[in-house]
């Protein structure tokens, strides 16, 4: 199972095209994905404002903005290996 947070904002078009393109390989790389809206706290909303939408990765890595399908393939290729 590969762990996934997703910052995100409502209303947030950026978001809710990366959701749907994490919805499509949700199934293939077995992905859990906890969704953190940075509207409910003052400090997420500081930190993510600029950057969403964010996929923040179990090896500390992360992708934010305008993500691309390839890249967002690559990193749940390599955190593969890292679920347990």
């Amino acid at each position: 199972m590969i762990r996934i947070t997703f910052y995100y904002k409502p209303g947030c078009w950026l978001c809710d095209t990366a959701q749907e393109m994490l919805n499509g390989l949700i199934e293939k790389y077995s992905v859990e994905v906890t969704k953190v809206d940075i509207t409910s706290d003052d400090g997420l909303y500081e930190l993510y404002r600029f950057d969403i939408p964010v996929f923040e990765f179990a090896d500390g890595s992360s992708l934010h903005g305008r993500i691309k399908r390839k890249d967002l393939m690559q990193k749940l290729e390599e955190n593969k290996d890292r679920s347990n």
